[in-house]
């Protein structure tokens, strides 16, 4: 079937297209317009191309069939495409979801701004949430619930949700769609071992060790190691078996994996930069302030010694499931993008949340 496609291939820490966000902000485009869009990962190879007669490998990317509104947003938007023939068995079909983003007591507005400026970017559609409206029932309207970083490792969710917030929460992954949590948000679906600790889900068979001790460690510039590389959250950053990511992590969890309904995506592998000798970091940030904060500003720096003894080889992206619903776990910040690459508003690490939600959406 002949369909327009759009490659998304990474090229060093860039996209193929003119920016990561406006790709996904086409493709948010047509999606509300109702049109079928299926999206590639893992690499698609063509036999033959109008750019590439002899034949080409594509990374990843998405297609829809030819008509004249597809190529009218993709001429906007200046898109790259290619006029090709693909199976429609070949990639995983698209749909519209309604997504929630929590702005309740737990809600922290210094993470939340930076996520909600990504979602805007990306074109990603949303609706915010507060306590009342959780507990009121609210949250069946939706299909995907984003819960954004805290100023703790969960109580403040409960002060605001409360046993029915909770309740209701787990009703909604149960019967209706699906979550993803950074940092605090990560926290909350996470099971404690410990009788006294009341503020986390408990439908995640994972834990982090330290319970609700959310200042131990502190904030940092680390290197994950991609442990799947065929995850879709990892199109057109992970490209080859072994992979890395180097992101912001402020006081996320310590994943601990218990059981068999969840698995470790990435873990954290060694510790690159911190407001402590001697690894402050000597680079420019470009005009990334809170990364900057976070890397060389904030009281509470990571360590050498604290990253050994409790982050490293922990998990810091997770897959779990819940009565058959998905649940994404980021204990670092993607929505905090790149430190020291380049302009904020591109980074790669935004793949992270838009890849997120696209697999969530498939």
């Amino acid at each position: 079937m002949r369909k327009l496609f759009m490659p998304t291939d990474r090229i060093g820490l860039e996209s193929y297209q003119k920016s990561i966000s406006n790709n996904f902000k086409a493709i948010n485009e047509l999606l509300e317009r109702d049109m079928p869009i299926m999206w590639h990962i893992n690499g698609i190879q063509f036999e033959s191309t109008p750019a590439w007669p002899e034949g080409h490998y594509y990374q990843s990317g998405f297609s829809i069939e030819d008509s004249t509104a597809a190529r009218d947003v993709f001429a906007e938007r200046g898109i790259i495409y290619e006029e090709v023939e693909i199976p429609h068995s070949k990639g995983r079909l698209l749909k519209k979801i309604k997504t929630a983003v929590y702005s309740g007591r737990g809600s922290d507005d210094d993470f939340s701004a930076p996520l909600l400026e990504v979602l805007k970017w990306g074109g990603f559609d949303h609706s915010f949430v507060n306590d009342a409206d959780i507990r009121g029932g609210k949250m069946r309207n939706f299909d995907v619930m984003i819960v954004p970083g805290s100023p703790d490792a969960g109580e403040c969710y409960y002060a605001g949700l409360g046993d029915r917030g909770y309740d209701a929460i787990r009703s909604f992954i149960a019967n209706n769609g699906h979550y993803l949590g950074v940092c605090g948000g990560a926290y909350l679906p996470l099971t404690s071992y410990n009788t006294e600790n009341r503020y986390w889900l408990n439908i995640v068979e994972a834990t982090d060790t330290e319970d609700l001790d959310y200042w131990r460690s502190g904030s940092g510039f680390v290197r994950c190691r991609i442990e799947d590389n065929k995850h879709p959250i990892f199109t057109s950053m992970a490209l080859g078996v072994s992979s890395t990511i180097n992101i912001v992590y402020w006081e996320g969890p310590s994943i601990t994996i218990k059981g068999s309904n969840v698995k470790s995506l990435a873990h954290f592998e060694s510790l690159l930069a911190s407001g402590r000798d001697p690894l402050k970091p000597h680079w420019s940030m470009y005009d990334n302030k809170m990364s900057e904060d976070a890397v060389r500003g904030w009281y509470n720096p990571l360590t050498p010694d604290i990253f050994t003894n409790l982050l490293l080889g922990k998990t810091a992206f997770a897959e779990a499931e819940f009565c058959g619903h998905k649940l994404l776990l980021y204990s670092p910040h993607p929505e905090m993008g790149n430190i020291g690459y380049g302009p904020r508003k591109d980074s790669l690490n935004f793949l992270l949340i838009y890849n997120g939600l696209m697999y969530l959406a498939s």
